[in-house]
Parts: structure tokens; C-alpha cells; sequence
């Protein structure tokens, strides 16, 4: 009898340490304006659109973007402007493809905050490359549309 209270025992408390690991990730519903405005970025950046560009950041001066590494940090109008025109020497306009694999946002008043995973696959130096990397942000309303006022990039698994 106590072999058989003990390996139930055993058996719930293997059950209720293994439960987190089997669950599903919560889907999440991305807020339309949000998730909208994550894609018109995208589709500017895609055809090296730098006004349509800066027109998803905010026009406060402390907008900021930032890379990857060290000393990615790209300031206001100017800097983020900037960092963009030299991420178009990189590719031909009009050949990239972003393929959203996650996304989660959220909202409080005139605030609201995205963080994704997407793929990128372009054409470059002959090849086709693709890359999955994590963006995240937060947004601000300004004159009753969202606007970036902080977004990071990161490459998944970057050399």
C-alpha cells in the first residue's frame, strides 16, 4: 500500500513539474494599428522608402533605434535617418520578404509595445539569404496615429 502511495506521488509531482514544458505558447491577438504599423515600416524599408521610413518614428527627438551591437544607437530624426540610408547600400529595393513567425503587443493609453521574431529573405551578392531575427519596440500616439519611439533589432544567433 505505501509502494502504491508512493509512486502516485512520484507520478503527480513528475506530472505537475513536466505540465509548463508540454504547454502550448499563448497565442496571442497583435493589436491591428500596432501590427499594421510594424508592416508599413516594413514595406517602406523593403522599397528603400527612407520618408515612409521616418514616417512610422515618432517625431519626438528622443526617438531612438537600435542595432545589434555596440554603438548601434541611432538618435532622433537625424540618426535613425541615417542609419537607414546606409542599410539601403546593403540591398536592391523592392527584393526583400519578411515572413512574421511571432508576435505579441500590447497597450496602455497612448503607449502600446510589440515584440516578434520574423525571417527576412533577400537576395544578396547572387544568393538568396535568409535570416530570422527578433524586433521589439514602443509606440506613442501623435496626432492620433502610433509612432515609434524606440525600436531594437537583434539577428537570432548572430556570428
Amino acid at each position: 500500500m505505501y509502494a502504491m502511495r508512493g509512486f502516485v506521488l512520484v507520478t503527480a509531482v513528475c506530472g505537475a513539474m513536466a505540465s509548463p514544458c508540454l504547454a502550448e505558447s499563448p497565442k496571442t491577438v497583435p493589436l491591428p494599428g500596432v501590427q499594421s504599423l510594424v508592416e508599413r515600416h516594413n514595406k517602406a524599408f523593403d522599397a528603400q522608402d527612407l520618408e515612409g521610413v521616418m514616417a512610422t518614428y515618432s517625431s519626438s527627438p528622443g526617438a531612438v533605434l537600435l542595432g545589434t551591437g555596440a554603438g548601434e544607437a541611432y538618435l532622433g530624426g537625424e540618426g535613425i535617418s541615417a542609419a537607414y540610408a546606409q542599410f539601403f547600400t546593403k540591398f536592391k529595393p523592392n527584393s526583400i520578404s519578411f515572413s512574421n513567425q511571432w508576435i505579441s503587443t500590447g497597450a496602455s493609453g497612448n503607449i502600446a509595445w510589440f515584440a516578434m521574431t520574423t525571417t527576412m529573405k533577400a537576395p544578396i551578392d547572387q544568393e538568396t539569404r535568409e535570416r530570422a531575427f527578433n524586433m521589439s519596440g514602443t509606440l506613442q500616439k501623435e496626432k492620433g496615429q502610433w509612432r515609434f519611439v524606440s525600436m531594437h533589432f537583434s539577428r537570432l544567433g548572430a556570428e
